[in-house]
């Protein structure tokens, strides 16, 4: 039987995160992080998503009360770049157009960062680590465009765009990893998971 911690926590509000964790059964818990997602100047992207993803951890981490046995808590956050440009959530729906207008017909990253806090007999302990995404969007009228917001609320995606449900309509193809671009590289969880002795197959 795989080793898992006592208690496994989401630090994230994001649905998709915790879509994907029930998919595959395992138990967890979840709490949504005070954290402000501020981008610092020239900031680089892997850098960025490391920050905001320990940050999550370590937000969610301080108000966990050391119970015994073991506590991993899990960050996570994703960005979309385009060239040198950080696109996060858009503002409001102006701004998700322009986004969207500025990735159309063409090819952009997806970054993840995780951060794993381990909380144990009153210590903590972290690993982060950070999954990277190829995606081509293909060439998109205004008119394609305002049909998928109809289909997708763009406000809460980084980009404004998910690659899942309507996604389908726009992606024409992608290198690397499927859910990296759908905001929580699970196998990327997995392998860090496996560096503290823990494992998602239950």
């Amino acid at each position: 039987m795989p080793k898992f911690p006592d208690r496994f926590i989401l630090a994230s509000g994001s649905p998709r995160r915790k879509m994907m964790l029930n998919l595959l059964k395992v138990p967890f818990e979840t709490r949504v992080p005070k954290v402000e997602e501020s981008i610092f100047g020239a900031e680089e992207p892997i850098a960025l998503v490391a920050r905001l993803a320990k940050e999550k951890a370590l937000s969610v981490a301080k108000e966990i009360k050391d119970e015994g046995g073991t506590t991993v808590v899990v960050g996570c956050d994703t960005i979309v770049v385009l060239g040198k440009e950080i696109l996060g959530k858009p503002k409001d729906i102006y701004e998700a157009y322009a986004m969207l207008t500025k990735l159309q017909g063409r090819t952009h990253m997806v970054y993840s960062g995780l951060c794993l806090v381990r909380i144990e007999n009153g210590r903590e302990e972290t690993i982060s680590n950070f999954c990277a995404t190829e995606v081509t969007m293909c060439r998109l009228t205004l008119d394609e465009i305002k049909h998928y917001f109809d289909l997708e609320d763009p406000l809460d995606k980084a980009g404004a765009y998910a690659i899942q449900d309507g996604g389908s309509l726009i992606i024409s193809n992608i290198d690397g990893c499927y859910y990296n671009v759908l905001g929580f590289p699970v196998r990327t969880l997995e392998e860090l998971m496996r560096q503290w002795g823990y494992s998602l197959f239950l």
